[in-house]
């Protein structure tokens, strides 16, 4: 494109429309030198760059031309080209690493996490023995035999009794002058007869069992319960609801529990007062006292 064709063909549509540079300037905000510069194809008078592409731009708009035309045809006419940067500088330098150090890293981690393992692994078999020897203990209370239950009150075995010198009633000896008829023994009237059972040799009797100590829990809804039978922790672990267990001790229990009013007690057949108010937790010691004077209980 020759010099001043932009600038002429630019001043020309200007004026078709009746449209003075002034009016140009204050709707753009473009100094009016500047729009001559650009009707006049001075340049060297223009800011350059972005802004004298803007200001094209800005004054085709304007005037209602096709803005991508008009831009291309001013970087025809000023040679106005944007430059693509190339690369002058030199690469940057590549420190050389070191193999070893990575592999030291890698094999300490991993160290660390066979370690860790076979750590968390034991911790973990111990837990597991832990609880099942506890689950075992509470299964063991809870399945023992009927037969090894004793009742309350307890009657030993019927036992001949063993006479004493004492329980027989003296006989009379017959006198050697008396008649035959009259050598009838007598016994004394103050003195019973004496069985056949009573004469007959017996072993003493054996002294009377203890009275058996039994406890059972009955849960109504889930809490924690730990159990003492005597001086061992015989149950120590979460019921759920409906779930119960019977234990048995020779001295005392002691309960505990999260939720004093989800458990119900009953101590050989006798229903005992709750461990405190639902909701809040509660401990009760049971010794043999409890039954004393209580129906169905020993003394």
């Amino acid at each position: 494109m020759t010099k001043g064709t932009f600038g002429d063909n630019l001043k020309r549509e200007r004026e078709m429309r009746g449209v003075s540079l002034d009016e140009i300037s204050a709707a753009t905000r473009i100094a009016t030198r500047f729009l001559q510069a650009i009707e006049n194809e001075q340049w060297d008078q223009l800011p350059g760059g972005v802004f004298n592409r803007g200001f094209v731009r800005a004054v085709a708009h304007y005037l209602g031309l096709d803005e991508e035309n008009i831009v291309a045809e001013y970087v025809l006419a000023a040679g106005d080209r944007q430059s693509v940067p190339v690369w002058s500088g030199t690469p940057p330098a590549v420190t050389s690493e070191k193999p070893w150090l990575a592999w030291i890293f890698a094999v300490v981690i991993l160290i660390g996490l066979i370690a860790g393992g076979w750590f968390g692994t034991r911790r973990f078999l111990a837990w597991r023995a832990a609880k099942r020897a506890a689950q075992n203990a509470a299964t063991s209370a809870t399945d023992s035999p009927a037969s090894l239950e004793m009742p309350a009150n307890p009657v030993s075995a019927a036992a001949p009794v063993t006479p004493t010198p004492d329980s027989v009633a003296p006989t009379a000896v017959p006198d050697a002058t008396s008649n035959a008829a009259d050598s009838v023994p007598a016994t004394s009237s103050a003195s019973p007869a004496v069985s056949p059972a009573m004469t007959s040799g017996t072993t003493p009797a054996a002294p009377a069992a203890p009275v058996p100590f039994e406890l059972k829990i009955a849960a109504d809804k889930k809490t924690k319960v730990t159990v003492h039978a005597d001086d061992d922790r015989v149950f120590n672990g979460t019921m759920k609801a409906g779930e119960n267990h019977t234990f048995t001790a020779k001295d005392h229990f002691e309960i505990s529990a999260h939720d004093a009013g989800a458990v119900q007690l009953v101590l050989n057949g006798k229903v005992i007062a709750p461990l405190g108010s639902p909701g809040h937790s509660g401990k009760v010691t049971l010794t043999r006292e409890a039954l004393k004077g209580a129906p169905g209980g020993g003394n």
